[in-house]
């Protein structure tokens, strides 16, 4: 089996989904699955590759079996050495994969999202939008990227993006704002290539080559009121080695409410998780405040009540960094819209056109 073939397998489809089984197992299986494939590789149809059939799959072996004992050294009450163990796996003689990891540069001035529930028609601060501050990091709970105590800012691509992430919640239960980055920020990105077609083939090889350790973060949680959840150890420890890398500000990564594979989607729903860089008795991490500025936090329903309920006629140009975001969105099963036909759209659409200012 060629390199072409393999990396359009349905075994490539994320994110996983435990059945009967529990998360080691259901990882377990799914990177012998893979394995499987790898082993069956004939030939790489690479341009210029340096780099032979039989070296990818030495490769191969060696990183899921690094990642295995991760989660060993973790189970096993040592998450320090399972961290240790991470970054000897990433780093290895072998092969350093520090070297083929994929990073999105964000260029400055790129539009990202933040929701917040907040069911009662009075705005938010904008500092309100921003993470969880250090005097309250006693309420800061284990997230995928993120362990408890942690403060930690999660930002969507889209207020579509940002929605799925938090479950779902109706309209009238949260308030959304939109930061624009000052700086450049640099990400290690963990997301699927967008298209199969025009996508150049290093791009392809760079996410074969990874694709256990975003499997490994992609797995969805079986139990979420659970105080621990073993799908967070892989990922939790990755934002720690990326945290302790100052090169890198934060993981790009597609949620696992997202399940592209069985609807008629089609866009760029990706989100970022920034780990505060400094620890501080109050406020907000001063590294991360300066590398923003934010809109004033609006709902809804704030936005009807402003403009009378009324529709604001755009002409098709207004609408196109919408719609190039997210060209089709499918929630009704079978009607599948570019993404300004949606409320999510109009709201983020309306949000765009609101001034910035920075964080106090």
């Amino acid at each position: 089996m060629n390199f072409a073939s393999i990396i359009r397998d349905p075994l490539f489809h994320l994110p996983i989904k435990q059945e009967k089984e529990d998360f080691r197992a259901t990882i377990d299986k799914r990177l012998k699955q893979f394995l499987e494939k790898v082993d069956s590789l004939t030939s790489l149809d690479i341009l210029d590759a340096p780099f032979s059939v039989d070296f990818v799959k030495r490769v191969q072996h060696n990183f899921v079996g690094g990642l295995m004992k991760t989660l060993d050294a973790y189970y096993n009450g040592s998450p320090f050495k399972a961290y240790q163990q991470l970054d000897r796996t990433l780093r290895s003689d072998l092969k350093n994969f520090a070297e083929i990891l994929k990073f999105k540069e964000y260029m400055v001035g790129e539009d990202f999202y933040r929701i917040r529930i907040k069911k009662e028609n009075f705005p938010l601060e904008s500092r309100d939008m921003f993470h969880v501050p250090f005097e309250d990091r006693d309420i800061v709970s284990t997230q995928r990227y993120s362990i408890p105590g942690f403060p930690c800012l999660y930002l969507g691509a889209t207020i579509y993006g940002c929605w799925e992430e938090m479950n779902r919640p109706a309209i009238s239960d949260f308030q959304v704002a939109r930061l624009t980055n000052t700086e450049s920020i640099r990400c290690l990105d963990l997301t699927r290539p967008i298209s199969d077609e025009d996508v150049p083939t290093e791009e392809w090889y760079r996410y074969f080559m990874t694709w256990p350790l975003i499997a490994c973060c992609s797995v969805k949680v079986k139990n979420p009121i659970a105080p621990f959840k073993s799908e967070y150890i892989i990922p939790q420890l990755l934002l720690q080695w990326v945290r302790n890398d100052e090169r890198i500000g934060g993981i790009r990564y597609t949620s696992t409410h997202i399940d592209i594979h069985s609807t008629d989607s089609e866009g760029d729903f990706s989100n970022v998780a920034l780990p505060v860089r400094t620890s501080s008795k109050k406020g907000h991490c001063p590294r991360l405040k300066k590398l923003f500025a934010i809109t004033e936090p609006i709902s809804w329903q704030l936005k009807q009540y402003a403009s009378g309920g009324g529709l604001f006629l755009h002409n098709r140009n207004e609408y196109d960094p919408i719609n190039e975001k997210i060209p089709r969105l499918e929630l009704i099963k079978g009607r599948a819209y570019p993404y300004s036909y949606s409320v999510l759209g109009e709201l983020e659409l309306f949000l765009n056109g609101m001034p910035t200012k920075s964080l106090k």
